[in-house]
């Protein structure tokens, strides 16, 4: 090759080679270009879920996805069969986000799903041990944490309590614990988590009873434990969330207790009714908000095909910045968790209004997060 034709060939190339040398790096724009996320999981009717739906939907607009929502009746066989229906489907999604009924009992529908081929993403409820190389990546709330902010909350509750001149019941005091339904493993999660977080200072636990996730269970379990329980002394309440809390303190007020008085009650988690925390007679929760948990689970969807289909091993805890919503511009990992802020209110209406009035995560009030 003369000299002519090789400088020439050189420039050529020089020309070509920086357009196509350089590699298309994310920028934290997520674009699926429309492309379908298939949720699976419990039905919208509890007012947690359908906020988690809207937080969702909202996320994957940003991210240009669409969102289909398949929704079972907090019924394991009724999810299997559903799934199996959608999996029979010609057209398959980009992602399933898999949020079970019963997390052990759908093990078997999560195996046939991650043999799919396509990507897999667990929501809300933790992974357990068999299902860690089923999924890509785990994206929603930590419950044993969650669990751990309600026993911290149980510990500052009983702190005050004996300030306030009242006398423990027994050693520890004499504590109730509201659950959750049998199966939901975000009960049991946050049951075991609550007692690591106290086990040096344990409580008395008198009572363990499943109470649902809403007020009319939470108020149905505590009447029918009251009779039993009352003569030993009910000192402290731990809900898995607000609503069976909300629904403990109208039970406890119909036989002559008085909670935030005499009886202290605290939960992990709000939802939806706020109101007990407002007047005081929920002493403390947490602040794990619905909407925030729907967002960030699609965000992590979004981003794991952003940065070419990876994940980070390890667990990633969002961080609970109260002025603006941090930015996610990076790859997800393996677990994803939302923050739950610890919230205590006290027992003065007036200070617990002050302390829910200030308070702020990603921007957004207690209200915004916790009412829906």
């Amino acid at each position: 090759m003369n000299k002519r034709r090789f400088l020439a060939l050189a420039m050529s190339l020089a020309a070509v080679l920086p357009v196509a040398a350089v590699a298309q790096e994310p920028d934290g724009k997520l674009d699926g270009g429309g492309k379908e996320i298939v949720v699976l999981m419990p039905s919208r009717s509890n007012a947690y879920l359908a906020q988690w739906i809207r937080g969702a939907e909202k996320s994957a607009t940003e991210a240009n996805y669409k969102l289909t929502v398949i929704e079972n009746n907090f019924d394991q066989t009724e999810q299997d069969a559903q799934t199996q229906q959608r999996i029979s489907a010609a057209n398959q999604p980009a992602a399933y986000v898999w949020w079970p009924a019963d997390n052990q009992a759908g093990l078997a529908t999560l195996r046939r799903l991650s043999r799919t081929g396509v990507p897999v993403f667990q929501v809300n409820q933790a992974l357990r041990p068999e299902a860690k190389d089923m999924v890509v990546a785990y994206a929603g709330v930590d419950d044993f944490f969650n669990g751990q902010v309600g026993g911290k909350n149980a510990l500052a509750a009983r702190e005050a309590f004996v300030a306030a001149g009242n006398t423990l019941s027994s050693e520890g005091g004499n504590l109730v614990i509201l659950k959750f339904i049998p199966g939901y493993s975000a009960g049991d999660d946050r049951e075991r988590g609550f007692l690591d977080a106290t086990k040096d200072a344990p409580f008395n636990v008198i009572a363990s009873e499943y109470a649902g996730f809403d007020n009319a269970s939470g108020y149905k379990a505590m009447s029918q434990l009251i009779p039993s329980i009352r003569g030993k002394g009910i000192d402290f309440v731990y809900g898995g969330s607000d609503g069976p809390v909300t629904g403990a303190i109208q039970a406890l007020e119909e036989v002559g207790l008085k909670p935030g008085k005499d009886v202290f009650l605290v939960s992990a988690t709000c939802i939806a009714d706020i109101s007990a925390a407002e007047t005081a007679k929920e002493f403390a929760t947490g602040v794990q908000s619905a909407g925030l948990e729907g967002w960030f689970s699609i965000n992590v969807v979004a981003r794991y095909f952003e940065y070419g289909e990876t994940v980070t091993d390890g667990t990633y805890i969002a961080p609970d910045d109260a002025e603006a919503r941090p930015d996610f511009n990076f790859a997800p990992s393996k677990y994803n968790v939302i923050p739950n802020p610890q919230v205590v209110v006290g027992t003065d209406p007036t200070g617990a209004k002050e302390a829910l009035g200030t308070f702020k995560l990603w921007g957004e009030t207690f209200a915004d997060h916790c009412v829906y």
